[in-house]
């Protein structure tokens, strides 16, 4: 197993993006394109080189650049901006282009001439914070700056920055001339689609853009159609965020795995529906009543509670309420930090008795077995999981080398394996490889390795499920598919993945009662699972379903072109001819090299086939098939 460490650094990153982007794209296309690119010509890459940084990657509105010193990142900075303002200043419109950006200091990982890690995350974030035309900087970069350059800073407090896990003091820049007001706030409620829209047209991405993404709320459109309440007679369960009380916030990823490590072993109780991490991650930042999360998630019961770790120790507060508030169970935790693994047990088996759950001792065995003896390695794992919930390229590569570190400390973690498998699973199906076929290859080992390990590993089995249906070995990915759903009749990946399987062999209404399952339980489904689900309706012949589920993942997920074609096939059979034409055309734009043919050839049943590729005909994306396609 390879064990190579990645090249690290300490360095100045700028983040820099364009505001309201997908309003100049929606108004004048091509004009902005050829505006950019004049930019990037004339006054981009001059000034970067002027102050010694280095462009690390664009992706049209967006780009990241490093430098060795943090004067020479806001030098740049400044005068780019400045001449910006200058520039939309003799040059008057109505649809200015605008740059927002962040310049943190931190340590990175380099590879393959790109660069990665907190420090790049951090300066993505901030540029997020900045107004149109303006810049924002973390603590680091003030105290490098102060009194070295003709500016003029403002302090605007501690920021909670999305997947960071420590709050960052911000700063901005007061720019005497490129400090414009922002246009409103409804541009940084719709930026995200712009970026998606963005990446799409240019099939680039640069990190850190997909966690800007927003996640899809329950109340958001992306669910209308399946709503937590829905789940059906047994009681459904939230496990909320565990809140860290501890002086230092840096440990904020171990109260986070905790919940996560209850959320996997009550979800393995039958007898109870528990909503997945994503669905609960929100109420992290937005502390809510229990009523109020209650009707948001259509959940009857909430566990809530708290984390303190304190001299070597570890104190838990847990309770469990119903919606109403009430308090069904309560109880406190104190063990050692080694004890943590005992603290799970305690709180799971406790929780499960407050719900009258009836479990066979073997099952709760089973249920509660710890994963790990070296709690180091456990850490590792805790570290590495929010890269397999949020992926991006850069943390995916984090996550590997922590994962790695995890088995080399405890060989026998089989639970490090089947997340190291993940990994590969993801970078492939994100299209981040070179050699797909060794990837997968390398997937298949690691989740083979892990249930030798454990057979009842359920994330194992879903990766080895997701290799087995890009092979095409369509009866063993059922197989393990359907054995990680008797495991975790709760995990929503493991529900998808066996919706995905069954609409590739042509059980349409199973796999879309198991892919609505999964959207219930996890809002925030992959792009790839709602695509199958968008297809799996367009079989079933639900159109407006199709077309819904095909329009999110347009507007929220990236790369996602193929939305498109099922949208094109949908409003074709809805005879909604020019919404069809318009699809059509925009799969042509972002992806010119679209096959009609290989789309769907994944399909078992003839007839599905046949009935998506005449979806494709209408719409003017197939041409008329040869007698030997007939």
């Amino acid at each position: 197993m390879p064990t190579g460490h990645p090249d690290r650094r300490l360095t100045a990153i700028l983040a820099a993006d364009i505001a309201g982007y997908s309003r100049l794209m929606g108004s004048d296309e091509e004009g902005t394109l050829k505006q950019l690119n004049e930019l990037r010509r004339t006054l981009v890459e001059p000034i970067i080189a002027e102050h010694h940084g280095r462009l690390v990657k664009t992706a049209g509105d967006g780009m990241l650049v490093e430098f060795a010193s943090s004067v020479e990142a806001v030098r740049c900075a400044v005068e780019f901006q400045r001449r910006m303002a200058e520039r939309n200043a003799a040059t008057p419109s109505e649809r200015p282009i605008e740059f927002r950006i962040g310049i943190n200091v931190g340590d990175i990982i380099a590879e393959d001439d790109d660069i990665f890690g907190d420090g790049v995350n951090v300066a993505a974030r901030l540029e997020g914070l900045a107004s149109p035309g303006g810049i924002c900087v973390s603590s680091r970069v003030h105290e490098d700056v102060e009194g070295k350059i003709d500016v003029t800073f403002a302090d605007i407090g501690e920021r909670r920055l999305k997947n960071i896990a420590r709050p960052i003091r911000v700063f901005r820049l007061r720019l005497d001339r490129s400090e414009p007001v922002a246009r409103s706030i409804r541009q940084a409620i719709l930026f995200p689609a712009a970026a998606a829209v963005l990446l799409l047209l240019l099939a680039a991405l640069w990190a850190g853009l997909p966690d800007r993404l927003g996640p899809l709320g329950s109340s958001g459109p992306g669910v209308q159609s399946v709503k937590p309440a829905e789940l059906g007679a047994k009681p459904v369960l939230a496990v909320l965020p565990f809140v860290n009380q501890g002086e230092d916030k840096e440990p904020d990823y171990f109260a986070d795995g905790l919940t996560q490590d209850l959320i996997s072993a009550l979800g393995q109780f039958s007898a109870v529906t528990v909503m997945s991490w994503n669905a609960v991650a929100p109420y992290k930042e937005r502390r809510a009543r229990p009523g109020e999360i209650g009707q948001a998630l259509g959940v009857r019961y909430q566990v809530e509670g708290s984390i303190r770790p304190t001299d070597g120790r570890v104190r838990i507060a847990a309770q469990l309420v119903d919606r109403d508030g009430r308090v069904l169970w309560s109880s406190r935790f104190d063990e050692p930090v080694e004890g943590v693994f005992v603290l799970q047990d305690k709180i799971t088996a406790q929780i499960a008795g407050a719900l009258a759950i009836e479990v066979a001792e073997i099952e709760q065995r089973r249920v509660l077995a710890k994963p790990t003896d070296n709690l180091q390695a456990y850490d590792y794992v805790l570290r590495a999981r929010p890269a397999l919930q949020r992926p991006t390229r850069s943390s995916i590569v984090e996550a590997r080398a922590l994962l790695r570190r995890a088995i080399e400390l405890d060989p026998g973690y089989a639970a490090a394996y089947s997340a190291l498998a993940e990994t590969y699973l993801i970078s492939t199906a994100m299209g981040w490889v070179q050699s797909p076929e060794a990837f997968l290859a390398r997937a298949e080992d690691l989740a083979h390795k892990a249930l030798s390990l454990d057979a009842s590993e359920v994330r194992a089995r879903i990766v080895l499920g997701r290799v087995h249906i890009f092979h095409l070995r369509y009866e063993q990915a059922k197989a393990e598919m359907d054995q990680s759903v008797a495991l975790n009749p709760n995990d929503a990946d493991g529900l998808a993945g066996r919706g995905n399987i069954l609409t590739w062999l042509g059980h349409t209404k199973a796999a879309i009662e198991a892919l609505e399952r999964a959207q219930r339980i996890n809002p925030e489904m992959s792009a790839i699972d709602r695509n199958t689900l968008s297809l799996a309706y367009y079989l079933d012949g639900r159109y407006a379903a199709a077309i819904e589920q095909a329009q999110i993942n347009l507007r929220e997920a990236l790369g996602a072109q193929f939305g498109h074609a099922l949208l094109a096939a949908a409003y074709a059979q809805q005879e909604r001819l020019n919404d069809a034409t318009e699809a059509a055309a925009a799969l042509t734009r972002v992806d010119p090299t679209f096959d009609p043919q290989g789309f769907g050839s994944k399909l078992r049943n003839p007839s599905d086939l046949a009935h998506l590729r005449e979806g494709l005909r209408k719409a003017g994306l197939y041409a008329t098939p040869s007698l030997h396609q007939r």
